[in-house]
C-alpha cells in the first residue's frame, strides 16, 4: 500500500515538534555518522532523449517526486532505509535499452522501473526473462507483448483497450472513415490493428493509409500521399465524416508542420494517440501547434480513473515540469512505492518466483496516485482508463484541453464527458 500524503505531512509535523522538545531530530541524510544506511538503488530505464522524450521527462519527474516522498516518510518514522533512483537514458532506442538492461544486471541489481517504447521492451524481454530480472514499465502498450508469467509488468493498459476507446470516440464524433498515418514499429502496427478492428466492428471504414519508418525525418512524400487518400475519402464520405488517424511520437510535430498547404488534410479532423497526446510543442506559438488547432487534433491517452490532479504529489510533478503532464508516466510514482515496500519485505536476491509472487500481491492490493495497480493475466494493468485531449485555441494560442474520459472495464465501456461532451454509458 502507499502511505497517503496527508498522513506523511501529519506524521512529519508531529515528529518535528517532538524533536524540538527533545532537542533531537530524525536523521535526514546518508553517510558516515548520519545513522542512515546506504540507500537502496533502484534503476530506471527512461526515454530521456529521442522521439519519446516528452513522456520520459514526465517519468523522471514522477520518480524524483516519489523518491523524495519515500525518503521523507522513512525519516519521519525513524527508519534508516532510503531509496535512490539511478536514471539510464534509453534514447528511445531498442539497442540502447538492451545495453542499459545488461549494465543493470552486471551491477547485481534485478529490478528495473521503466518508461520505454514497446520496441525497447521487445528488445530487452528475452534478456530480462533469462536473467531473473523484473521490469515495471509505464510506457509500452503493444498487445503483442502481453505474455502471462513473464518478467515484465506494464502499469498501463495495452493498446487493445486504447484501440477500442478510440473507436468509441470516432463513432461519437460521427466519423465514418479513417485514413491512418502511422509509425511502422511493433507499437504503431499493433495500435493501428487494434483501432482498425474495433472501428470496423462499429461499422466504420479504415483506409489502408501511409506507414513511415521509425528513422524517418522527411515526411513530405508521406504527407503528400496522405493528402491524396484524404481527397478520395472526402469524395466518398464527406469532409465532416473523415478523420486522419496519426500514430506517432515527437515526429507528429514535423508531420503537422507539413499540412498547412494541403487542401484535403486541412479540411478534415485529425485524431491522435498516447504517443502524441500532450506534447508541449503542439501547444503555444508554433506552426505545428497552429496546424494542430486548425484540424482539431484530438488524442486518446491512458488516464487516471477518477483521479485527483490537485493532489500534493501530482502538483509537485507539474511544478517540476512546468506544465500539466499526461497520466501514464505518473504510474511510476506508484511503482517506486511498490518496489520500496517489496524490498522491505523480501531481499532483492530472493529467487525470481518468490519475488514475482510478492510483487503481484503488492500490485493487486495497492491503491495510489493512479488508483489500483491490479494486473490482468498478461501482467498489464487491468483497468483501462483513457483521457481525451484536444488542441484548441485559448486567447488565440493553441492549448491542450481535456474534453472527455473513457473507461473500459472487462466487458463494460463507460464514457464520462465534461461540459463539452454529454455523459453516456455503453453496456
Amino acid at each position: 500500500m502507499k502511505y497517503p500524503t496527508l498522513a506523511i505531512a501529519i506524521l512529519l509535523t508531529f515528529l518535528m515538534l517532538a524533536a524540538g522538545c527533545m532537542n533531537t531530530a530524525p536523521p535526514q541524510t546518508t553517510g558516515p555518522g548520519s545513522g542512515v544506511s546506504s540507500p537502496v538503488v533502484i534503476d530506471a530505464l527512461v526515454t530521456l532523449t529521442g522521439p519519446y522524450s516528452s513522456q520520459g521527462a514526465i517519468a523522471k519527474a514522477a520518480l524524483l517526486t516519489a523518491e523524495e516522498d519515500i525518503n521523507r516518510y522513512s525519516a519521519a518514522i525513524g527508519s534508516e532505509r532510503r531509496v535512490s533512483v539511478v536514471f539510464h537514458d534509453t534514447a528511445s532506442d531498442p539497442a540502447t535499452a538492451l545495453t542499459q538492461a545488461k549494465e543493470v544486471q552486471k551491477s547485481g541489481r534485478r529490478i528495473i522501473l521503466g518508461h520505454m517504447t514497446s520496441a525497447e521492451i521487445a528488445a530487452i524481454k528475452t534478456f530480462v526473462d533469462a536473467n531473473g530480472m523484473l521490469v515495471l514499465d509505464a510506457g509500452s502498450t503493444s498487445p503483442s507483448l502481453a505474455f502471462p508469467d513473464d518478467s515484465i509488468y506494464r502499469l498501463i493498459s495495452d493498446d487493445s483497450a486504447q484501440g477500442r476507446a478510440m473507436a468509441m470516440w470516432l463513432e461519437e464524433q460521427q466519423i465514418q472513415a479513417i485514413v491512418p498515418l502511422w509509425r511502422g514499429d511493433v507499437w504503431g502496427d499493433n495500435l493501428l490493428n487494434a483501432t482498425r478492428s474495433a472501428f470496423l466492428e462499429r461499422g466504420g471504414v479504415a483506409i489502408d493509409g501511409i506507414r513511415f519508418g521509425p528513422d524517418t525525418t522527411d515526411f513530405s512524400f508521406h504527407v503528400a500521399s496522405l493528402d491524396l487518400l484524404a481527397g478520395d475519402a472526402i469524395q466518398a464520405h464527406g469532409a465532416d465524416h473523415v478523420g486522419i488517424y496519426l500514430i506517432g511520437f515527437e515526429e507528429s510535430v514535423p508531420i503537422l508542420e507539413e499540412i498547412s498547404v494541403k487542401e484535403n488534410l486541412t479540411r478534415v479532423r485529425w485524431f491522435g494517440c498516447d504517443g502524441n497526446a500532450g506534447i508541449p510543442s503542439l501547444a503555444g506559438v508554433s506552426p505545428a501547434a497552429s496546424a494542430a488547432a486548425r484540424v482539431n487534433l484530438t488524442s486518446v491517452v491512458w488516464g487516471i480513473a477518477h483521479g485527483d490532479p490537485s493532489s500534493e504529489p501530482q502538483t509537485r510533478i507539474r511544478e517540476r515540469l512546468g506544465y500539466s503532464p499526461s497520466s501514464g508516466p505518473i504510474a511510476l510514482y506508484d511503482a517506486l512505492w511498490v518496489v520500496h515496500d517489496l524490498l522491505n519485505e523480501i531481499p532483492s536476491n530472493a529467487d525470481q518466483t518468490r519475488l514475482k509472487l510478492a510483487l503481484e500481491r503488492h500490485l493487486n492490493t495497492y491503491q495510489g496516485e493512479t488508483r489500483s495497480l491490479a494486473t490482468n493475466e498478461g501482467g498489464d494493468r487491468a483497468l483501462a482508463s483513457y483521457d481525451v485531449f484536444q488542441v484548441m485555441e485559448r486567447d488565440g494560442i493553441p492549448q491542450w484541453k481535456y474534453i472527455a474520459h473513457i473507461i473500459i472495464w472487462e466487458d463494460r465501456s463507460e464514457h464520462i464527458g465534461t461540459d463539452t461532451c454529454p455523459y453516456f454509458r455503453q453496456e
